[in-house]
């Protein structure tokens, strides 16, 4: 006999008796459960039973084996009064809170990042679904993937099939877009209907959610009942003294460097490597963090540890940055499961994409570097090119990707200045600069407060980000940031 010994470990002929949570149920036909008792999931079958998902049950069975699969044949089965949610937050706990580096950073995050992971095993073990929401970069997907890989691992340890469990969709926007968030509503009803339960998904966004502009996706989310999760490292724009940010309040748990004193030189796939080691202790793939590192340019001692581990130089591991962007950009909103492993186990589909990027560049540059018209303005580099009238649309790289690469011409330049590059489109800039001589978000502020009916808008980091706004005012917005820079260069530290 067995009992409250692992599910996942029980083998043919074994007589198992213990209480039980159930996490599935399907029929027609005889009722086939998948239950969990907190170390591992196991189908049981029944010929009829009036209990439900989330129902906790004392059962007793023969076990054996129906088609390939070990299972319990129900003899005996009742209510259970057993406190199992207390048992399966205890068993949540993750067995390592160590991280795969040296880092006080980390250390500062530590709680946060345990909390998180915590929560998510929780979710797995009580066969919550979990559905991942990620920005399209290299970035945002290594920071999906990563959870989702711990994930599936911890779940088939557990004896679970994460095939109606979990989900990863990227989203083509900076933040937590309503578009994307309607359509996880949509696709949270097939995992309800398909389990036969109101267990709605735990929702985790990645590499978005910590700004104003999320605040009403996230608010959806919980007016309709469901928990959300965001790990993120752009600066929340809104935050008090005590790290209170706009989203909290519509969150079961925030990771954001900033809301500890830090700031964004930790990437979203960084943070989300190390919470998924600690969902699953058999899971490494020290690239990720170091391609992570290298794509989102955290020019930290972090990111320089990771690419020491992986053996690799950074010319080697960015390019496999480079070509998840790519992939990313021709994949859209498809979580291109299966594919883009590939570029973290095969070098050659690297270089193949690489040179087809390179290509690219070329021909974008040779487009728009003529027209970059650049300008010194109180001690700044200030440069400006229309990315609308001299780049390709529907061409790889897309305007982002060009304008970082003509950001780089015009800071080589004139090496001896700090530089800031903006890339117009029809209503939107793209920012780009080497040092914070005028952060995103002091832009956005200003141009909010002078231009009221422009309904400018945005966000990203010090460095980098992009601005939205009516595209009648872009010319007049244009001058108002050279005059922004002329009247207020003298305040800022530059770095010498």
């Amino acid at each position: 006999m067995q009992e409250n010994k692992g599910l996942n470990k029980l083998t043919n002929r074994d007589f198992f008796k213990g209480d039980v949570k159930i996490i599935r149920k399907a029929k027609p036909g005889p009722v086939v459960f998948i239950v969990t008792n907190g170390l591992g999931a196991i189908e049981a079958v029944i010929k009829d039973s009036d209990f439900n998902v989330g129902d906790v049950v004392y059962l007793e069975g023969q076990v054996n084996e129906h088609k390939g699969r070990t299972q319990i044949e129900i003899q005996k089965i009742q209510k259970s009064i057993m406190d199992f949610d207390t048992i399966m937050l205890q068993k949540a706990k993750p067995l390592r809170t160590t991280f795969s580096i040296n880092s006080d950073r980390y250390e500062k995050m530590k709680p946060v990042m345990v909390s998180i992971a915590s929560r998510i095993r929780a979710s797995i073990l009580k066969g919550q679904p979990i559905m991942i929401r990620h920005h399209n970069d290299s970035d945002g997907f290594i920071s999906g993937m990563s959870l989702e890989m711990a994930i599936v691992h911890f779940m088939k340890d557990q004896g679970i099939d994460p095939k109606f469990l979990l989900f990863r969709s990227p989203s083509k926007a900076p933040y937590y877009a309503s578009g994307d968030v309607l359509r996880d509503l949509v696709l949270s009803k097939r995992f309800v209907e398909e389990d036969n339960s109101d267990l709605k998904p735990l929702i985790i966004v990645c590499d978005n959610g910590s700004t104003p502009e999320d605040a009403f996706g996230l608010a959806i989310l919980k007016t309709l009942g469901y928990e959300s999760i965001v790990i993120d490292h752009h600066n929340p724009v809104e935050i008090d003294e005590n790290g209170v940010t706009s989203v909290d309040k519509y969150l079961v748990d925030h990771l954001n460097p900033y809301k500890l004193g830090l700031d964004s030189k930790t990437s979203a796939g960084q943070l989300c490597y190390e919470i998924a080691r600690m969902i699953c202790e058999n899971f490494e793939l020290n690239l990720m963090p170091a391609v992570a590192g290298i794509s989102d340019r955290c020019d930290t001692s972090e990111t320089a540890q990771y690419i020491e581990l992986t053996g690799k130089d950074k010319e080697y591991l960015g390019k496999i940055g480079t070509a998840i962007d790519y992939m990313s950009y021709q994949l859209k909103h498809d979580a291109g499961k299966g594919v883009f492993e590939q570029l973290f186990e095969n070098y050659d589909f690297v270089l193949l994409i690489n040179d087809e990027v390179r290509k690219g560049f070329e021909n974008q540059l040779q487009c728009a570097l003529p027209y970059l018209r650049s300008q010194e303005i109180n001690g700044i580099n200030f440069s400006v090119i229309d990315l609308e009238k001299y780049t390709m649309r529907f061409t790889y790289p897309g305007p982002g990707a060009v304008l970082s690469r003509v950001h780089e011409v015009a800071a080589k330049q004139n090496e001896s200045l700090p530089s800031l590059t903006i890339g117009a489109t029809e209503d939107m800039f793209i920012v780009r600069a080497s040092q914070p001589v005028l952060p995103v978000q002091d832009i956005i502020d200003q141009l909010q407060a002078k231009y009221p009916y422009a309904n400018v808008d945005g966000g990203g980091h010090e460095m980098a980000g992009a601005i939205r706004f009516v595209g009648a005012h872009k010319d007049v917005l244009i001058e108002e940031i050279k005059n922004i820079l002329k009247s207020k260069t003298a305040t800022f530290s530059i770095a010498e």
